[in-house]
C-alpha cells in the first residue's frame, strides 16, 4: 500500500516503461511454463528491447520448434487463465538461500550478489517463485496473448566451461491482432535472412572441415563482397579517411 503522499502515473503498453513491466511480468510466466513442463532448473530471464527470453537448465534435453513450442506455450496459457497475483517476497539472504536451495544457479547468484546480512526480494506467480527486483503486472491474466517463437543453447553466465543451457524466447501482446502483426514480422524478416539468401543464392557454404560459422565464398559472392568493399572504401576516401 502507499505509505505517504505520492504521486501516480498510469502506464499502458504503449508506453516504453508499460511495455517492459509487461514483457518482464511475461517472463515469469514463461518460468512458471518451463518449470511446469519439465521440471527446469530457472537461470535469468529478462524482457528485452521486444519480448523476453528465459534461460533453463534441463540437462541433456534440447528444445525443438517440433516437439517443444506447443506444450511451451499451453502451460504458459494455462498460467494466464489461473489468474496468477504476483506476490512480492521480501527475503533476508539466509530465507533466500533456503528458498532456492534446490537450485544450484540460483543458490550461487544469491550467494555473489546479496552481501552478508542484506535483503533480496522475489515474487511469486501460482507455483513459480523467482528472484526479482519487480515490478509486475497486478496478476498473469493481464499477459493475454503468448507465442514461443525461438530457441538457442548458451551457457551459464556466458561461460563455456559451465553447464549448457536451453534459451527460450516469447513475445507477448494484449491482444491476437498486435500479436499477430508481430509475428508476421519476424516471418518476413526471416524471408530475407541474409544466411538464407546467401545459400539460396549460391553466394556462400559452409563446411564442417572449417567450422560451421564460417562462409566459403562462390565466385558469385566474392563479386559481390568486393564490389561491396569497393564501394566502402570510396565513402572513405571521399570523407578523408583514405
Amino acid at each position: 500500500g502507499l505509505e505517504g503522499d505520492c504521486t501516480i502515473e498510469y502506464l499502458t503498453f504503449e508506453d516504453k516503461e508499460g511495455q517492459h513491466v509487461f514483457w518482464h511480468s511475461s517472463a515469469h510466466v514463461l518460468g512458471f511454463a518451463l518449470e511446469k513442463a519439465y521440471g527446469a532448473k530457472l537461470c535469468i530471464g529478462p524482457a528485452l528491447a521486444e519480448g523476453f527470453y528465459y534461460d533453463a537448465y534441463m540437462g541433456s534435453k534440447t528444445i525443438s520448434e517440433e516437439k517443444d513450442y506447443k506444450l511451451i506455450k499451453d502451460a504458459a496459457e494455462n498460467a494466464i487463465k489461473s489468474n496468477y497475483p504476483y506476490q512480492r517476497l521480501n527475503l533476508s539472504k539466509e530465507e533466500a538461500l533456503q528458498l532456492f536451495q534446490d537450485n544450484p544457479f540460483k543458490v550461487q547468484l544469491i550467494t555473489k550478489k546479496v552481501p552478508d546480512g542484506g535483503k533480496t526480494t522475489a515474487y511469486r506467480c501460482g507455483t513459480l517463485v523467482d528472484l526479482c527486483m519487480g515490478p509486475h503486472l497486478m496478476s498473469t491474466s493481464v499477459v493475454k496473448f503468448i507465442e514461443i517463437h525461438k530457441n538457442s543453447s548458451c551457457y551459464w553466465l556466458g561461460n563455456q566451461n559451465n553447464d549448457t543451457l536451453q534459451r527460450v524466447y516469447g513475445v507477448t501482446f494484449p491482444n491476437q491482432k498486435e500479436l499477430d502483426e508481430y509475428l508476421l514480422l519476424l516471418e518476413e524478416a526471416k524471408k530475407r535472412d541474409h544466411r538464407k539468401l546467401g545459400k539460396e543464392l549460391g553466394l556462400f557454404v559452409f563446411s564442417d572441415l572449417i567450422g560451421a560459422g564460417l562462409p566459403l565464398w562462390t565466385v558469385k559472392g566474392t563479386i559481390i563482397r568486393e564490389e561491396l568493399q569497393d564501394f566502402v572504401w570510396e565513402l572513405r576516401k571521399a570523407r578523408g579517411y583514405g
